[in-house]
């Protein structure tokens, strides 16, 4: 099989990944003052001017330094200035980041923090071989408890008892719906309010209903929900009352309903309805621009979007001339699981040589500051226990309400034994894109070649 995915043009291939890249050119963050009208930052020790100011190498993915400035340039600034510590980013490309990290490692030229994520077992892979610090010893010198996190956030950190890194966000990934009012309206759909109104079934025939033109040239899609994403097919497989894995990590049952059930709901709509766009059909501007130019009315995609479609369409009244609009929650079956808590991180690592100056950053970069700007300058949240006292206006956002309402409907994912995350997504992802481009039928034929390639994957060693 190709592992190049015929659905998505940007799809990554495992040996083009394992070939790494060369390191990316570094940025040392100057102090800065603090934002006006935000709470100004605690004092902290400075460095003496007669000594080398301490720098921390922070690894990340490129690109955040622009798109989240609040957590790549404000916050560690504000550091800098708190602790006379400096902050050197090193981005790498995102589909390069891991192996990246990995080659560091093993030269054992690792920086002081790095990036983590969960999706892809990548986090708990790195504390598996040693990678990042743990943080017990450190929280409770310093006095932090595991309490500032909601108990299903800072869990996702923890193994075996400990913490390892401090959570940027474990926020639910696609766990929310954009609806365009005027098209419901205009189609004689009472738009929902909330999630308690909403199910899949009703998402499938809204969407027939919306849907114009012909099946194979349509003017307007009816719905659509990004099935090349792994947090979003962990969360349908949830939403359809299976789990991604055994508790043990060691298979993952695609003969469950979870599986069958949201495989075939997704190709029900690319091909029976086809009222869902392929990559082909979405064009340059992505769902967001169908969703803005009035040819997508149902739109399922992750927190990041909200901002984007504020930016594209207006406020959600329509009273700078574009149509009304709102993000709500995602129906959940009635067997869920729970969303997967997609867990980011920057943790502080093993080859550090200023531990507790690294242990410091990571908690800047958790700490109740940091939710501050993230909810008031991104329209993110942490998952932090009293966030909504903590982050000031941004509180009284209704999407940073849906979030923390997200929030506690979260579990964290289930991790493969043998934290092969990254094959194990391109075997789902390769697969069931033959089936949403019409070339295989989700029969039960299907569901076992499928399974069978999971679980054998799942059976190599770590």
């Amino acid at each position: 099989m190709s592992n190049t995915s015929p659905l998505r043009s940007s799809a990554f291939s495992r040996r083009g990944f394992l070939r790494g890249a060369a390191a990316s050119a570094a940025l040392v963050l100057a102090a800065c003052a603090v934002p006006a009208g935000a709470p100004a930052p605690g004092s902290g020790e400075s460095g003496s001017p007669s000594e080398e100011p301490i720098v921390l190498r922070l690894h990340m993915r490129a690109g955040g330094e622009t798109a989240e400035a609040a957590i790549y340039v404000t916050r560690p600034a504000e550091f800098t200035e708190e602790t006379g510590v400096q902050v050197q980013l090193e981005p790498i490309p995102g589909a390069e980041y891991w192996a990246k990290i990995e080659t560091l490692a093993a030269s054992n030229t690792l920086g002081d923090n790095m990036f983590t994520d969960q999706k892809n077992w990548q986090h708990s892979r790195s504390v598996h071989f040693g990678l990042i610090q743990e943080c017990d010893d450190f929280m409770e010198s310093e006095g932090i408890s595991r309490d500032e996190w909601l108990p299903m956030v800072i869990g996702t950190c923890i193994t075996n008892d400990k913490v390892y890194g401090l959570p940027k966000t474990a926020n639910p990934g696609q766990a929310y719906i954009w609806l365009n009012h005027d098209m419901l309206e205009a189609a004689g759909i009472e738009v929902p309010a909330d999630v308690s109104t909403t199910s899949w079934e009703q998402y499938r025939e809204w969407a027939n209903i919306l849907a114009t033109g012909e099946p194979d040239e349509r003017e307007v899609y009816g719905f659509h929900l990004p099935t090349n994403s792994i947090a979003m097919i962990i969360n349908t497989i949830r939403t359809f009352g299976g789990w991604e894995l055994t508790e043990d990590g060691t298979q993952s049952p695609v003969m469950d309903d979870g599986w069958t059930g949201s495989i075939r709901f997704a190709h029900a709509l690319y091909q029976e309805d086809k009222v869902m766009p392929l990559d082909a059909n979405i064009g340059t501007g992505g769902t967001i621009g169908l969703f803005a130019a009035g040819r997508l009315p149902l739109m399922v995609n992750s927190r990041g979007t909200n901002q984007q479609v504020r930016e594209a369409v207006g406020p959600e009244d329509g009273s700078t001339g574009g149509f009304r609009w709102s993000a709500i929650g995602l129906a959940e079956g009635p067997n869920t699981n729970g969303w997967g808590a997609s867990l980011n991180t920057h943790a502080g690592t093993t080859q550090s040589q200023h531990k507790l100056e690294s242990f410091k950053l990571t908690y800047a970069l958790s700490d109740a500051r940091f939710a501050y700007l993230n909810a008031n300058e991104i329209g993110y949240l942490v998952g932090r226990t009293n966030e909504l006292e903590e982050i000031g206006p941004a509180a009284e956002d209704p999407f940073i309400q849906l979030q923390f309402y997200e929030f506690s409907r979260q579990v964290p994912y289930r991790i493969g034994a043998n934290y092969r995350g990254l094959e194990w997504e391109q075997i789902i992802r390769n697969m069931t894109d033959l089936v949403y481009l019409g070339e295989r039928q989700p029969d039960d034929a299907f569901f076992g070649e499928l399974e069978t390639a999971i679980n054998d994957l799942l059976a190599r060693p770590v």
